[in-house]
């Protein structure tokens, strides 16, 4: 049963270790775990998100008057990435470098009946969705906030309640309300490392930590 939607949850500041307050986090699980749609900044943009199913994409697609062709699947632990991707141990380790990050993975699906082959994930980096995807203990997909067709991200608060208008609650973070850098995208769903945006981490970066130990594999197996 969908919750109805609320007053906006206005916040000041995260605490010193990047949080949010106990009654912050039951309302934002509770929401999700209600079937309803919550506005809130993930790594730092703001973003529609739900608990992952082709009705929740269609409801955010409606909210936000955009269609997407690809939901990203936000995970709080591995165990959720196992249930959604295929990938090897170097991948694995890769990964565990990089997450918790600001960097989309496209991954091989395990999903027979994913007409694309492949599923994007990211383990974000803010601990407050960590804690909230955790306490919902299922993964979510979620949509950015832009400003009219191009993507530029919204971040000034009346924009965000603007763009909030239908969803079931919506979390503003006054302290996030400033422009951030989209995250960095990348596919190794063949094991071989793509980028194809270079966002908050950079492409350098992303290199040098895909790299790390492959070689020294590679001369050990000639």
């Amino acid at each position: 049963m969908l919750v109805k939607p609320c007053e906006p949850l206005i916040i000041k500041n995260l605490k010193k270790d990047g949080s949010l307050g106990e009654e912050v986090i039951a309302g934002a699980v509770h929401t999700l775990a209600s079937g309803g749609i919550a506005i809130l900044p993930i790594d730092n943009i703001y973003a529609a998100a739900g608990i992952a199913s082709p009705d929740m994409e269609a409801r955010i697609s409606k909210l936000i008057k955009r269609s997407k062709k690809r939901y990203i699947r936000l995970i709080s632990n591995f165990k959720m990435l196992d249930n959604l991707a295929e990938f090897s141990k170097e991948d694995y380790d890769f990964l565990n470098r990089v997450w918790p990050g600001e960097v989309t993975v496209i991954l091989k699906s395990k999903n027979a009946d994913n007409p694309q082959g492949t599923i994007a994930v990211r383990y974000p980096r803010s601990k407050y969705v960590q804690a909230i995807i955790s306490r919902v203990d299922a993964p979510l997909v979620f949509a950015n906030l832009y400003k009219g067709a191009g993507k530029q991200p919204v971040y000034r608060k009346a924009e965000i309640l603007k763009l909030s208008q239908g969803a079931d609650l919506s979390l503003i973070v006054e302290e996030l309300c400033r422009r951030h850098q989209l995250s960095s995208l990348i596919d190794i769903s063949t094991h071989v490392l793509e980028i194809l945006r270079e966002g908050r981490v950079s492409a350098d970066e992303i290199r040098s930590l895909y790299f790390v130990g492959r070689d020294n594999a590679e001369e050990g197996a000639d």
